[in-house]
């Protein structure tokens, strides 16, 4: 893997929902489910304002600005599928390369 991207996206909850789970909780899923081959090496979440709505941004490794998508959406999707996230999903993600890294 030879450069970092950033990937950042905003997680909906169901209609139903009257508060967010906690940031730090969704730190802590994401890194759970994160494998390796991911290249993972940092997780934000943000709470706005508006219950149903978490702001999340991730910092990977990958070859390719394609390949740093797909990886985070895979990521993503096995970390909403965990219980505390239940009903909540990804919206489109936003990709930008930040870095080449040297081998």
């Amino acid at each position: 893997m030879n450069a970092r991207y950033l990937v950042a996206t905003h997680l909906t909850g169901p209609p139903a929902r009257d508060r967010n789970p906690h940031p730090a909780i969704v730190v802590d899923l994401v890194w759970a489910h994160a494998i390796t081959a991911d290249g993972l090496d940092h997780v934000r979440v943000q709470a706005p304002a508006t219950a149903g709505e978490l702001e999340l941004v991730v910092l990977l490794r990958a070859e390719t600005a394609a390949a740093a998508a797909r990886t985070a959406g895979g990521l993503l999707g096995r970390a909403t599928r965990s219980p505390a996230l239940s009903g909540w999903h990804t919206a489109t993600l936003s990709v930008l390369p930040l870095a080449t890294l040297d081998s």
